[in-house]
Order: C-alpha cells, then structure tokens, then sequence
C-alpha cells in the first residue's frame, strides 16, 4: 500500500519573491527567463500569454509591459529554506522536491493533530506567523496515498475566499486563501484516472501510449500489469502502479544542511557603522572557521542588516576569489556606512547582523600554486587594500555589460562585483554580430555618407539603399581622427534594422570600412547618418 502523503505547494513561487525583491507591483505581469526561454511566469502574465518555454522575442510579442527577470537558482533555494526549516521544526521528515513545493508523511501529523486537515492547517498557521509567505501567495496542500497523487490534490486544491472588511481601511491585496484537497485512503485511483498519461512526466512513454490508444492515467490502470512490465519494463511498471494509486515511492527526508551562516545582536543597538562592524569581527572569524572546518570557501556572501525600529538591509556581495575575515568586515562596513564616512551615523541603531554563505567551493580549488600566484596576486591585494580604504565603490573595473548599442555595453563596476544587468550573451535582439568595437564615442557624431554621385546615400521602406555608400566623411575626432575623415568607401556591411518601439523610432546600422583599413559603425535614422565607433 502506498503511505499517506502531505504535499505543500506555494504556486508561482519563484516569480513572487524575484518580484518581491525588485519590489514589482503584484498587478504587473512578471516572468522568469533562463537560457533565453521563459521559465516561469505570475497569473497575470500567462493571462496575457505568457507561457514556461516560449522564447523570450515571442514572450515580449504576447506581452509588450511584461517585466522580464533572469532566474537565480540559488536565489531561488536560498530564499525557500527559511519555510523548510519552520516545517522541520514542526515535522522532522521533510522532502524538498524543488523550491515551492516539498513533501510530508502524512500518517504522524495527523495522528498527532488528529487529522490530516488540521495537520495541514497547523504547517500553514506555521508558515504565516513566520512571515516567510511572499505577499499573493497561498499554500495549497494536498493529501492522497502516494506521492504523485498528492502533489496533484494540492495543484487541483480550490481556495475558499477570504471575506474582505467593508470598508477598507487601506488600500491593500485581496488576501489570498490558503487551500487543502484531501483525497480518502483507497480513492487515489479514481482521482487519478481522468488525467492524461502525460502528467505522468515521461514524454517517450506517453507517445507510445497514445499510439497504443491509451490517453488516460485511468485507461493505463485497467490493463494487465504483467502485459506493461513486459512491453515498458520497469519504467512502466511503476508508471502503472502510479495510475493504480499504488506509487510505490516514498517521502525521501532530506538531511539538514550544516549551519554556516552567523550572525550577531547587538544590545544595546549601535549607532555608528565603525562600531557596528568592529564589533562583528569575531562573527566574521568564526563564519570563516567554520567553513574551513567543512574545507570550504567562500566567494558570495549575503549580508542582513536589522535595525532597531524594524528596518532591514540585505545585499549579495562577492569577491573575484574568495573572502577571509577582513574583507567579511569590510563589506559589513560598506553596508552600514553606504556612501558615508566610517563615522557616519546610521538611519537607526543596528539590532543585527547576519552573514550568509552563497557562492561555496572546495578549500582544495583555491591552493596557490607552487610558485605563488604572481603579479594577479599582486593587483588583487593591491585593489584590495585599496578599496579598504577608498569604499568598495572607489576602485571600478570596465566589463563588457548587456545591451544592444555599443555605448550601452560598456561598464564599470566595483572590483570584485559582477555586471548586475543581464547576461550579455543575451539574447538581444538588433545587437551587431561579432566582436564588439574597440573605440566608442561617448555620443553619436554627425557624419556624411555619399554615394558616387554626391548625393547621401538615403534607405528606402524596403531596406534597400538608394546607392552604394562611396566616400564617408568625418569631421576631426580628438585622439581618434584629429584631422577627420574624408575617404573612399572600400567595403560595407548592412543595414542591421534596430526597432526599439514604434517604427518611427527605426534606426538602420552598417559597418564601412575606409581606404586606410579603419572600420567604421554608423547608423542611419530618418533623416541623416551618425557615426557611434570605430573598429581599429
């Protein structure tokens, strides 16, 4: 017999707390992006047709307002282990199958609480006193003999609306309903079987299936399963005890992972940064050996800051290799001082502090080699100590950042850091092909570009050139072309149509190269040519 599964399950639960953390109206249409496909979107984006696996391009045709998010896995478990650790201090046997939805022996909770209803009910009364419930949420739970049918009782669970006080004394979101779908013992089966074979998440076996005439989980239960063991093997024998509502799986605990985050109250609170930060130095020593005990290391970390009347900062902070104790406290000060002096008075008095592991890697990844790591040791140390003393923010390093124009790629960010933005990989469409200019001007420059008879080479509708561009002329460009331009066109390249809205706003780009081999990006709007950078 299959035991008694509890299923709870948060829907949308990594888009509400990305748009959470971007602090996203729960109104707006919101969608995860991974590998330039959207991973996972909110209610009201796939309203609007926004669906887990179209492209991006074709995503943002559906929706034009939708805001696009990339998605962090790590962000995502991170953010979901406070709720793992509240079910555990409740029930000890919790499984996490992805975040947003983890499994619980059912047969202990509702003995304890005295039925699976209330035993659902205290996990959820749980989860909302904690505060760990991202806003437009609900906890949906299912119960059913086995895993696979409880997870689908607590995805088909119905919330019960929630009345709302007439009037409102504020404007707020409707209050969302937590919901449970208890499925009686022995009835898995029936549950089960007017769903398609393909919820049974095996694509290959669901083709064969359907060739067969088999759509059904209930149509895969009514046949002989010494006639499925023998046609699928044992693929498809536990797929029809699944559809039997004898899921021979069961709810695999998983084993707490070791506490590597610290943290460090301060009572009475603190009110300047420098004593704020001196006074968490032996955290950060102990946070650093605690990770060399697990032979560990680490280059990302979180820091949480609470103040005294309620307020909180929270910050993902990173290294190029990876922290010791004095960089922890460093990046601890750059978080309570901002902008400011060391000195500098904080909004309010510091309550807490806590340091957070997010990027971990072997102890052994990290050795210096027999020689010392040479002069990128040297320049790291040296930007080190120099930005202990400058601000993390003084000391900025050019990166090559996301974006479609040349200009917009250029980036400086604090050494150490990543480009916060987008991937540059992509996808951006309308962006040029190849390798990126080396010489961008700071802005676009008028320029001429003539065709044989003397007359600017214009484009029509069609994207068609009125003329081969013949000679392209400049005017003087410090350090770049002090003389200016005035040359044969030798080669051309385009046009690349960028459309960044109405198609009023269309620019065409083209790549010309001079008699003196120099390359030139231009562009050519609706009513002359302009030059953004050189090739050299």
């Amino acid at each position: 017999m299959s035991e008694r599964v509890l299923a709870l399950w948060l829907p949308d639960w990594a888009v509400l707390t990305a748009a959470e953390d971007a602090e996203i109206s729960l109104e707006a249409p919101v969608a995860l992006t991974a590998r330039g496909e959207v991973f996972a979107a909110n209610a009201v984006a796939r309203a609007l047709g926004v669906r887990r696996g179209l492209r991006i391009r074709e995503a943002q045709e559906r929706s034009a307002e939708a805001v696009f998010l990339p998605y962090r896995e790590d962000v995502d478990h991170r953010r979901f282990e406070p709720l793992i650790r509240i079910l555990e201090g409740i029930v000890p046997s919790i499984q996490q199958v992805r975040p947003g939805l983890c499994l619980v022996p059912g047969r202990g909770p509702a003995r304890y609480y005295g039925s699976e209803v209330l035993a659902a009910d205290a996990l959820t009364a749980a989860l909302r006193e904690a505060g760990v419930i991202p806003a437009g949420s609900a906890v949906r739970i299912g119960a059913a003999d086995g895993v696979f049918a409880a997870q689908h009782a607590a995805y088909r669970a119905v919330p019960v609306p929630v009345p709302v006080p007439v009037p409102v004394p504020a404007p707020s979101p409707a209050p969302i309903a937590d919901a449970i779908l208890v499925i009686p013992p022995g009835q898995s089966a029936r549950f089960l079987a007017p769903m398609p074979v393909t919820t049974l998440g095996e694509p290959e076996l669901a083709r064969v299936l359907a060739r067969l005439g088999v759509h059904r989980l209930g149509e895969l239960a009514a046949l002989p399963v010494a006639s499925v063991r023998d046609r699928f093997g044992a693929a498809g024998e536990q797929a029809h005890r699944i559809a039997a509502g004898e899921d021979p799986r069961r709810v695999r605990p998983r084993i707490p992972p070791a506490e590597l985050a610290v943290e460090r109250e301060f009572d009475p609170p603190l009110e300047r940064a420098d004593q704020a930060a001196f006074g968490f130095r032996a955290s950060a020593d102990r946070f650093l050996a605690g990770l060399a005990e697990h032979a560990l290391v680490v280059s990302a970390v979180r820091i949480e800051i609470i103040g005294d009347r309620g307020g909180r900062s929270a910050r993902s902070w990173l290294h190029p290799r990876h922290l010791d104790a004095g960089d922890v406290v460093d990046r601890v000060r750059w978080q309570l001082q901002g902008s400011g002096a060391i000195e500098a008075a904080l909004s309010e008095p510091v309550a807490l502090i806590r340091v957070i592991p997010e990027t971990l890697a072997a102890m052994s990844t990290q050795e210096p080699g027999l020689w010392g790591g040479g002069p990128d040791t040297r320049v790291h140390n040296g930007l080190t100590r120099l930005q202990g003393m400058v601000g993390h923010d003084g000391v900025l390093t050019a990166r090559i950042g996301a974006g479609r124009e040349p200009r917009e790629r250029q980036s400086l960010v604090p050494w150490g850091e990543r480009d916060p933005r987008t991937d540059p990989a992509g996808p951006w469409p309308g962006s040029l092909p190849g390798a990126p200019p080396q010489t961008v001007l700071a802005e676009p420059l008028p320029v001429r570009v003539i065709d044989a008879a003397g007359e600017s080479v214009s484009i029509t509708d069609r994207d068609v050139l009125s003329a081969p561009p013949h000679r392209l002329v400049i005017p003087p460009l410090p350090r770049i072309a002090p003389g200016g331009v005035d040359s044969t066109v030798r080669a051309w390249a385009g046009p690349w149509p960028v459309i960044t809205g109405t198609t009023a706003e269309r620019v065409d780009r083209f790549q010309l190269v001079d008699e003196r081999g120099h390359g030139w990006l231009v562009r050519r709007d609706h009513t002359e040519w302009w030059a953004e950078a050189r090739y050299d």
